[in-house]
């Protein structure tokens, strides 16, 4: 459930009483003299038509404003008999409060993005499973691929998708060239030697190894982990961005591209450099895909500004598709 307070000036108050009563909505009023508050309980996958529906009178853009608050139980005597139309994911306002500074590139973006690349490092170098899932925790690379995916499906397609990029982009340099940095003052200690094996001959390296090359599983694991941040984000389970953090696994491979640019293996950099461009290209083309069927897109457009966006978005999840295809055919599958 969800509660929603909606407060306008009271010369507006006919606006509103127009929508509640199109809506078959309840709502309590509290009348404070100059302005008006309105409260009402919808469920949860009520909001997406719901907040559209009152920007398009104004509401929270030209004035007044708009607060949505999440709600853990309701116990009430009176009974909803609402016709407001529900769908399968939250509104995109939603989504943006869920993915919050991860979103776009900030000082505690970049600032995480460090951490999150000095633990990945000294995790693949000392072989540490532990230390690589914190990193991937830490990481917020996945925010900047929403805000992308949402800009496809607006008409804010210029300032989101650029947003989203360069945040993406910037965070993704930071840790490999921190990877390579760390990587290099490690093999300078201590030659970092990928073909060396301890006593029960297992590769003291593994962890490094296990990002240089696609195989059926880490493939699995792109396309599904993809899979799941759409669903998990376009539900606005924004707890659960953690485990989509782990599953996505963007941070590792792109310090293990700088630990092997550090010590000279280019080969190997450039196939751990595919898993990684992998898993970003499966997220887009997951995150836009659920967003669209679940219905995270801007309402209130007309026929032409729809069909431009539908015709945007086919493009882009075509051209993403055709990318993943070229990585998977170039690369190989071991």
């Amino acid at each position: 459930m969800k509660e929603i307070q909606v407060t306008i000036s009271t010369d507006r108050k006919t606006l509103i009483d127009e929508f509640l009563k199109e809506f078959s909505l309840l709502a309590t009023t509290y009348d404070f003299g100059h302005a008006i508050r309105y409260e009402l309980r919808i469920d949860d996958y009520q909001t997406n038509l719901l907040i559209e529906e009152l920007k398009a009178r104004g509401i929270g853009v030209a004035y007044g404003d708009i607060v949505v608050r999440p709600l853990s139980l309701l116990i009430s005597s009176k009974k909803s008999q609402d016709n407001l139309p529900s769908s399968k994911g939250v509104n995109r306002e939603e989504i943006f409060a869920n993915i919050g500074e991860i979103s776009g590139f900030s000082f505690a973006y970049l600032l995480m993005n460090m951490l999150a690349a000095a633990l990945a490092t000294f995790g693949l170098i000392n072989n540490d499973v532990v230390v690589i899932i914190s990193s991937m925790i830490v990481a917020p690379l996945l925010g900047p691929i929403v805000l992308t995916s949402l800009g496809l499906l607006s008409l804010e397609t210029t300032s989101y998708v650029r947003k989203g990029i360069f945040a993406e982009f910037t965070g993704i340099a930071v840790t490999i060239t921190l990877g390579g940095l760390i990587g290099y003052a490690f093999n300078y200690m201590n030659p970092i030697d990928l073909t060396s094996k301890d006593l029960g001959g297992n590769p003291i390296y593994s962890e490094i190894l296990n990002r240089t090359g696609l195989t059926l599983p880490t493939i699995s694991l792109a396309l599904l982990g993809g899979l799941a941040a759409g669903i998990i984000v376009a539900r606005g389970l924004d707890v659960s961005i953690v485990g989509v953090a782990i599953a996505a696994s963007l941070c590792p491979p792109a310090a293990t591209i700088g630990i092997l640019g550090a010590i000279g293996e280019w080969g190997m950099a450039f196939e751990a450099t595919n898993l990684l461009l992998l898993n970003i290209l499966a997220i887009i083309l997951s995150c836009t895909g659920v967003f669209w069927i679940f219905g995270v897109k801007s309402r209130g457009l007309s026929k032409r500004q729809s069909t431009k966006v539908r015709r945007l978005n086919i493009l882009w999840i075509t051209v993403v598709t055709i990318l993943i295809i070229l990585i998977l055919i170039f690369s190989g599958i071991q």
